[in-house]
């Protein structure tokens, strides 16, 4: 299922401050944002710093090899602890050291080697399928970083095991877009519940809340993600 995780948030295998941990390189414009989201938001600015270093700033490109290694990993990491995914991950990375590459290694995964790594029956058969759309160039990751937010995730949904909710993340995290809000993200959820005082709301409410915070959605939820990771909202 294609949805935010409950309790280890995660983007790729990871948390989405671990995935998203690089040197911001427009600290001023990241202050700027900052700044237009306290304005905006009262609430929301309360947990924002303008010290803080959003790593969505750092416009470095990633290989297309490492666009792929993401999404493989995200699918990996889908409904694991953060440590349960990180374990299963190295198994299935380790023997791919220059033996062809992660596709490679992918695509000639017994079912016996993928369950020996703790990988389930769905979970492989949706990285073969990434791998083989892959090496059959029925999507290039980077080829996406010109086309629409929504023709990204059209276009990652056709891939086995790839939803709304994985695309999103690749878009904040692999393609730097600041204007992404994943309503069905467990911890987002949690955390405007949590912060705006709301009982049950729907995600049209949610989506609402975050019109607020346009054309930087991306940004708060960073911040939001990082005030669950501190502690500093429950």
């Amino acid at each position: 299922m294609d949805t935010g995780i409950t309790r280890h948030h995660r983007v790729f295998g990871e948390s989405p401050l671990a995935c998203l941990n690089y040197p911001p390189t427009r600290l001023l414009h990241a202050s700027t944002v900052v700044r237009h989201l306290k304005r905006r938001d009262k609430i929301l600015g309360g947990i924002l710093r303008e010290t803080d270093q959003c790593p969505l700033f750092d416009q470095r490109v990633l290989s297309e090899e490492a666009l792929f290694q993401r999404l493989a990993r995200s699918i990996v990491g889908q409904q694991l602890s953060t440590r349960a995914a990180s374990t299963i991950w190295g198994r299935v990375v380790a023997p791919a050291r220059g033996r062809g590459g992660l596709r490679r290694r992918i695509l000639d995964l017994t079912e016996g080697q993928a369950a020996k790594a703790g990988l389930s029956r769905q979970k492989s058969t949706y990285l073969k399928a990434l791998a083989a759309g892959h090496r059959d160039r029925q999507i290039r990751l980077s080829s996406l970083r010109s086309e629409s937010d929504e023709v990204v995730i059209e276009r990652l949904s056709e891939l086995r095991g790839i939803g709304r909710w994985t695309s999103e993340m690749f878009l904040m995290s692999c393609l730097k877009r600041l204007d992404i809000f994943s309503v069905n993200d467990a911890g987002l959820r949690r955390a405007m519940r949590y912060l705006y005082q709301l009982h049950d709301p729907s995600d049209a409410d949610l989506v609402a809340l975050a019109e607020h915070w346009r054309p930087y959605r991306s940004v708060a939820s960073w911040h939001l993600w990082r005030a669950l990771d501190n502690h500093w909202i429950e």
